[in-house]
């Protein structure tokens, strides 16, 4: 019976030399072939449309072998491409590698072996003819290891198959082939069309071949094709190929029946002059226009907003492609602008296991269960959905490990078990007791049925949206397992462990999004709509090295070698070089796929303004179209709105309208005015000193910190960690000075035994500081801040004064059986700890410690800074202890200048010692005056915390100036 070939340039009606014919053999149940899964839904309703419901099957290649080999009565396991790199891997870690071995422990090299040896099977190379070819090439000379390692893993990849008792997709299809020759007759008289592809391998070729020729089925063969045409470089030879195996060769002429009645001309004279040296020029219209864009996402924007404006004109969802010519490099931005701009869509893409929520969950039980899990491990687990009935509980944990500086999973499970014993973990340990890898794999595909049915426990659901998703981690996860499981019992001799089958769970790819349907726009790759036209095609991402994508050289045998590899032994394997002509007719493709509008997108520069360079086949348009740059529309990087006139969404538009709008600043953050609220700030009855202190510098900061007080997530910061410890060791220290020699203060004579009792304390406290470093880090800052002590005690033994320290970590107001409150203004009762308090005779000098520098301490920026502290703490020891203030100090812990700084009364600066800058003495009037300016701002800060005034303080917030709270104060700076 006879191969027909049916070839023609795009829009030549080869569709109805194809279908026309099948639906007039629909008795005989006829085969439709086609290249992709969107292409089998496509031509299904294409065929239905034409009245061939019934009779006719649309399938891919791969079920074309399926089906040939079920005919032919042949059976075999096939092996998953999972299951395909689980046995290369084992390939390349069986074989002797030693010109390979450097590139073999690179994580790429198994994936390019995979891809190595199945273009080797898709081209029909046993083993041992591709161990000859390859020894002849190389002969004895240097590149004969490297000759023999390379046919060495593919040998070794074909036992592994055997061994597992699989054959791959390439392989199998090979085989079902050898088996069809041995009984031709299988096939029976069903007539066989192929529609859509524009190459194929040569194991497809061989099936055309096995079927016309050996089985004696008709065949019918449609190809893109015009003689003398650039832009079918790319399928010259393959329809030579198959002009040599076709019994009738029909050629189409080109038409433009296909076009819309207002397109016909500019999109037909594209079609024929695109890539053809001298061709006519013509005039675009409205048909073909271009887009320049700043940006990804501006090139995204005016896509959007054509396509809106196409649905509104009434287009079909899917009669609109985007193409792209790697849709998964674009698809985040895409997603974010198509799902702003409400725009129905599809995009053919995947994300790895790991990536879902379902992975992650399932994939961080496997590593708290046999790795080395963390405290983040159990946290992904436990909020895999479904799995809590509380959520919350999630969120509590992981505020709890953080604020405890928990790490490892071990410590997080105590916690855990301690705040919620009622939801046990034993099925970690169920997974960590399984005897061996079979074992696990099985708990851990049990465990992976539970986390998926954990949202839908009992209700049934139709799934659907994002529900999709979970579904398809599901299916490729339960698979993946299942695959594991079966190499293993196979072939025990495959080694895997709970890191490797983790390795390969996470990178297991996953579709995500919604597939391809009549209602939605398309957004694919070239490759995808060559059977099938569009009523609008917007080709983006037309840039240098993308579309055309640059050519890589095969990772074992480059074109050099394949072309000497050939001459040597006669074998031919497919070569790489024709790259560009490749490229060149799928953009031809994309261009010839428009019934009514084209859109040509390019972009300037990237998303940092960087310059990129417009694809020359944008140039080869304009060659056809010179008019078309004068009206190409932009987009810049700088126009983050559109205007108003253009705005593609009514969210669009507002955002215009109000940048365009008068300025207006937000509303002042009101006082407090709810009457409950009120009475709340009104009956507290003592303060704090920091909330004073905060409340003078932002009252919308102690609003938040203070009043609000949201419970900590993070751990504290290691300044604060370290001032904590370095309080707690100094009062330890002079405690214990004072306990062991009588002695109050550090002097020369005293040094030596405070620097032992300051390093004992730090030996005592240094678990504190866990929570701000870990390993190594700790050992580092502990040893930092014990060296900042000691200069501290040996610069306190050098100074001469007579003030001693009375008081450590005077507490008042604060615990039961301590100091009460202390008034210190009309009404105004504060509570606080005072870190020292160092007493000469009827006189007090306040020390406040600092871990950092003190310049901006000195009294003469208290009332600039808003210092409360010290002038507060003054008042507090008179009113307390009935002694009178010598002055307030801030004393530094570190840095070269250890003078404190503050405030001392003159007459008693002799007294305090040389360790007080002189710039910081006042006489008896003006410290009397500055003690009764901090008594007015801190009953004034009182007033205002207790009538709820607030205010927003962005200069005076944080520590180091703006707003620590930008999210709830949302002030202006």
């Amino acid at each position: 019976m006879p191969l027909t070939l049916v070839t023609g340039p795009a829009n030549s009606a080869k569709a109805g030399a194809v279908l026309g014919p099948l639906r007039d053999r629909l008795g005989e149940d006829p085969l439709l072939v086609v290249p992709a899964f969107e292409d089998v839904e496509h031509s299904q309703r294409e065929l239905a449309d034409r009245g061939a419901v019934f009779g006719a099957r649309v399938l891919r290649s791969k079920a074309l072998f399926r089906l040939i080999a079920t005919r032919a009565g042949f059976t075999a396991r096939v092996a998953s491409e999972l299951q395909s790199n689980l046995i290369v891997e084992e390939a390349v870690a069986a074989a002797r590698l030693e010109v390979l071995a450097e590139s073999a422990t690179r994580p790429g090299f198994a994936r390019a072996a995979t891809r190595f040896v199945a273009e080797l099977e898709r081209s029909m190379v046993e083993p041992g003819r591709f161990t000859q070819a390859l020894r002849a090439w190389a002969g004895d000379g240097p590149r004969r290891a490297y000759a023999d390692e390379v046919a060495d893993l593919y040998r070794r990849y074909r036992a592994g198959l055997e061994a597992a008792g699989l054959m791959d997709e390439d392989l199998f299809a090979w085989r079902a082939l050898d088996a069809l020759r041995r009984a031709p007759a299988s096939w029976g008289a069903t007539p066989l069309f192929v529609y859509g592809f524009d190459d194929f391998t040569p194991v497809e070729l061989d099936a055309l071949e096995v079927l016309a020729r050996a089985a004696g089925a008709d065949v019918t063969v449609s190809l893109p094709y015009e003689p003398g045409r650039e832009a079918f470089r790319a399928t010259a030879r393959i329809r030579e190929e198959l002009a040599a195996l076709a019994d009738r060769v029909e050629h189409l002429e080109p038409s433009d029946d296909h076009y819309a009645p207002g397109s016909r001309s500019p999109l037909h004279t594209l079609e024929r002059g695109l890539f053809q040296p001298g061709a006519r020029e013509g005039e675009p219209g409205s048909a073909v226009r271009l887009h320049t864009a700043g940006g990804e996402r501006a090139e995204a924007e005016l896509c959007g907003a054509e396509v809106l404006r196409l649905l509104r004109e009434g287009t079909a969802p899917g009669e609109i492609v985007v193409v792209l010519r790697d849709p998964a490099a674009y698809a985040s931005t895409v997603e974010q602008v198509f799902a702003a701009y409400g725009i129905p869509y599809s995009i053919d893409r995947s994300v790895p296991l790991a990536h879902t929520s379902l992975g992650r969950g399932l994939l961080a039980l496997l590593r708290c269960a046999c790795l080395d899990g963390s405290a983040s491990d159990l946290l992904a687990y436990l909020r895999t959905p479904g799995l809590l009935t509380e959520p919350g509980l999630a969120d509590r944990l992981e505020a709890d490990v953080r604020r405890g500086g928990v790490t490892t999973f071990a410590g997080a499970r105590r916690v855990w078990e301690e705040s919620v014993p009622a939801f046990g973990l034993e099925v970690i340990d169920r997974l960590a007791a399984a005897p061996g890898i079979p074992e696990l794999l099985e708990a851990l595909g049990r465990c992976l049925e539970r986390l998926f049915a954990g949202p839908y426990r009992r209700s049934a659901p139709v799934l659907k949206g994002a529900e999709l998703d979970d579904a398809r981690a599901f299916r490729a996860a339960d698979e993946a397992i299942r695959e594991l499981r079966g190499v293993l019992h196979a072939d025990p001799r495959v080694r895997l462990d709970p890191l490797r089958v983790h390795d390969m769970l996470s990178t297991l790819p996953v579709r995500a999004g919604e597939t391809s349907q009549p209602d939605r726009v398309q957004v694919a790759a070239p490759q995808a709509i060559r059977a099938r036209r569009f009523e609008a095609v917007l080709v983006c991402g037309l840039q240098e090295g993308e579309f055309p994508r640059t050519s890589a050289p095969e990772a074992f045998l480059p074109d050099a070698d394949r072309r000497a590899i050939a001459t040597a032994s006669g074998l031919r394997l497919p070569m790489r070089e024709q790259r560009l002509e490749r490229e060149r007719y799928l953009f031809y493709v994309c261009a010839s796929r428009a019934e009514r509008e084209l859109v040509l997108s390019s972009r300037l520069c990237d998303e940092e303004g960087n310059p990129q360079a417009r694809s020359f086949f944008v140039d080869d348009v304009l060659a056809v179209f010179p008019e078309l740059e004068d009206t190409e529309r932009r987009r810049s990087l700088s126009e983050v709105t559109w205007e108003p006139a253009q705005a593609p969404t009514a969210a669009e538009w507002e955002r215009s309208v109000a940048l365009r709008g008068p300025r207006r600043l937000p509303v002042s953050i009101a006082s407090v005015s709810a009457p409950v609220a009120r009475e709340l700030l009104e009956a507290r009855d003592t303060v704090s000193a920091g909330a004073l202190e905060k409340y003078a510098g932002c009252p919308v900061r102690w609003l938040v910190e203070d009043v609000l007080r949201p419970g900590p997530v993070e751990p504290d910061s290691d300044a604060m960690v370290r001032g904590s410890l370095a309080h707690r060791v100094l009062e330890l220290t002079y405690r214990r000075l004072r306990e062991s020699t009588g002695a109050r203060a550090v002097c020369p004579g005293n040094l030596a035994r405070a620097e032992q009792i300051m390093r004992e304390a730090m030996e005592e406290e240094r678990d504190r500081y866990r929570v701000a470093a870990t390993g190594a880090r700790v050992l580092a800052a502990i040893r930092r801040l014990e060296h900042d002590l000691l200069v501290a005690l040996r610069s306190e033994a050098e100074q001469d004064g007579v003030f001693e320290p009375e008081h450590l970590e005077l507490r008042f107001g604060v615990e039961e059986g301590g100091y009460p409150a202390v008034e210190v203004a009309d009404g105004v009762r504060v509570r606080g700890v005072i870190d020292r308090v160092d007493v000469w005779e009827r006189y007090a000098l306040v020390r406040d410690y600092k871990s950092g520098k003190v310049d901006t301490y000195k009294e003469a920026s208290w009332v600039r800074e808003r210092r409360l502290q010290a002038p507060l703490y003054m008042l507090v020891v008179e009113e307390l202890l009935g002694l009178e203030a010598a002055g307030g100090l801030y004393t530094p812990l570190r840095g070269a200048d250890r003078r404190s700084r503050g405030l001392v009364a003159a007459e008693l600066a002799e007294h305090a010692g040389a360790g007080v800058h002189p710039r910081d003495h006042r006489e008896s009037e003006p410290f009397a005056a500055g003690m009764e300016r901090a008594r007015n701002t801190i009953a004034g800060a009182a007033a205002g915390m207790r009538a709820g005034r607030l205010a927003s303080c962005p200069d005076s917030c944080a520590y180091a100036g703006g707003c620590a709270h930008p999210s709830i104060c949302r002030a202006e700076e």
